[in-house]
């Protein structure tokens, strides 16, 4: 006579559901976390993009000295943005440029009036601004997660690529 092939004991599985559960669970929230992370970052890295669109047409009518009120539209008026404190107007550059679109201009001519006279003389063409160039740099990534001391002793950062727009100087600020 055969033996009924016999069970395993369900005491000896009590509390393999709450292991497995524990692994899966951790690498699922660390997944999680990364998804969410990940996204930050682009947020952050679209937010220089934009903040270099955003400060390039505001430079293109104003007037070189008003950069501060240009880095202030720039950032949405705020001093440091929901969701990327990263960026502020430290990490802001407004470069005025010549018609070569390379060389920054030297000599700011007195006003807008004068910038264009210095654009229609040819022994001026040293002073006349003809592009503006706004990039947005220096910027380090640093997830949310990690605080200095919890974790590490200092928090993890990335550095994110230059956010650069050169777009053509239109009136800087003239009016007739």
């Amino acid at each position: 006579m055969k033996n009924p092939a016999r069970r395993p004991s369900l005491r000896r599985q009590t509390g393999a559901a709450i292991v497995e559960f524990a692994i899966i669970g951790g690498l699922l929230l660390a997944f999680i976390y990364a998804i969410f992370e990940f996204g930050r970052m682009m947020f952050v890295y679209n937010t220089m993009q934009e903040i270099s669109r955003r400060g390039a047409r505001e430079a293109t009518v104003r007037w070189v000295s008003d950069a501060a009120a240009i880095k202030s539209v720039a950032l949405f008026g705020a001093t440091t943005l929901p969701g990327g404190p990263e960026i502020t107007s430290s990490n802001i550059s407004i470069r005025y440029l010549r018609a070569n679109g390379v060389d920054e201009v030297t000599t700011v001519p007195l006003d807008a009036g004068d910038n264009l006279s210095a654009c229609n003389d040819i022994t001026r063409t040293t002073e006349c601004i003809m592009y503006v160039e706004v990039s947005v740099k220096n910027v380090q990534f640093s997830p949310l997660i990690f605080k200095a001391g919890a974790v590490t002793t200092s928090r993890p950062t990335n550095a994110m690529p230059q956010a650069t727009t050169i777009v053509y100087a239109e009136s800087l600020g003239f009016t007739n």
